[in-house]
């Protein structure tokens, strides 16, 4: 591994700095508001298909309606969530944009317990909860992950002379 001396308050160049929180913000608005059209006419489409839109949460013995306004506060709390997990992982990691990538589709794939999990909710709407969990995931983390510069440059690429290759 090669190194280069670096000048009193000189900042490596392996090491990155985090994104501004004004671009997060801006991407996390352009995220959620994306999120919820698509999620939204999905499940128009799901209830015009005659899939019945009641649910229960985990365990409980009723269901209850799944509104436009539950499925876009969904979506929201989902996107503050990931923008503050997207805060932290840009200020933590050598490559946030995998790092965030990687570790909010995890969790994505967790959340698939709750629509699974809902007690009370006819299998037909399980599995369309599932697959809208997994369409605003598919549209809110990209957005989310492209605010990252592609990857880090690490000491390894670094040349004695200062220069990157």
């Amino acid at each position: 591994m090669s190194t280069t001396s670096l000048a009193y308050g000189e900042t490596p160049t392996h090491c990155r700095q985090a994104v501004p929180v004004r671009n997060l913000l801006k991407a996390a608005l352009k995220a959620a508001i994306g999120g919820v059209v698509v999620v939204e006419a999905y499940v128009a489409i799901v209830k015009a298909a005659g899939i019945p839109m009641r649910a229960g949460f985990l365990g409980a013995t009723h269901a209850g309606p799944i509104t436009a306004v539950s499925v876009a506060v969904g979506v929201l709390v989902c996107t503050f969530w990931g923008t503050i997990l997207a805060v932290a992982v840009g200020r933590l990691s050598q490559r946030p944009r995998r790092a965030f990538a990687l570790v909010s589709s995890a969790l994505a794939a967790v959340s698939l317990v709750v629509p699974f999990g809902a007690g009370a909710t006819a299998s037909s709407t399980k599995f369309a909860l599932a697959a809208a969990h997994v369409l605003v995931a598919s549209v809110v983390i990209p957005i989310l992950a492209r605010t990252f510069p592609r990857g880090a440059v690490s000491t390894d690429d670094i040349r004695t002379d200062g220069v990157t290759t």
